[in-house]
């Protein structure tokens, strides 16, 4: 009984041999690759010629002065001024007024930012003190105020203020007519 556990084992293990062996892949078969011809390469381009430093250049030749001379061409003709354009220019007391009221309001928006809005009203009283700082900008001759404490003009209009942007607002009188918008009203900016 010996005998037939040795074959036994004897013939497991050379089972387990085959096995192994059949599980194995095959190596990978040899290819011989030619070895290509070597590469004749063309020869190398001659090193280029060294470069020798240049002198600097010569100074410009000086410019030739030109003196001036007279004008040739004739002068223009003068053109006419209008006879209404001095009634324009003129300063007066009505124009002067809304000039200052206008300027009382770019001070007002240099010290705080800009230009007070809102009804002229509320623009009389905030330049007759009543802001952040306590400060009056309406001076005492343009403190003439209507029942309602509207700003008004000579003529017992209240004044139209239009805020172009936070510092420019347009400052418009109504004019001896008394209506606004017609060709008699005074504006400023």
């Amino acid at each position: 009984m010996k005998g037939i556990i040795t074959i036994l084992l004897a013939l497991c293990l050379l089972a387990a041999v085959a096995i192994w062996y059949l599980s194995e892949p095959p190596p990978p078969p040899t290819v011989v690759v030619p070895r290509p011809a070597p590469v004749k390469l063309p020869p190398a381009p001659p090193a280029p010629p060294k470069v020798t430093e240049l002198p600097p250049p010569a100074p410009p030749a000086p410019t030739p002065r030109i003196e001036p001379g007279p004008i040739k061409a004739p002068p223009p003709k003068p053109v006419p001024i209008p006879a209404s354009y001095a009634a324009t220019i003129e300063a007066s007391p009505e124009k002067m007024e809304a000039e200052e009221l206008a300027r009382n309001l770019r001070d007002f928006g240099h010290r705080f930012g800009g230009n007070p809005t809102g009804t002229n009203a509320e623009i009389a009283k905030t330049l007759m003190g009543g802001n952040s700082a306590k400060a009056t900008y309406l001076p005492s001759g343009l403190q003439r105020l209507n029942g309602n404490g509207e700003i008004v003009d000579m003529w017992g209009t209240p004044y139209f203020f239009h805020s172009n942007s936070s510092t420019e607002t347009e400052v418009r009188s109504a004019g001896p007519d008394k209506v606004l918008h017609t060709k008699d009203d005074i504006v400023t900016k």
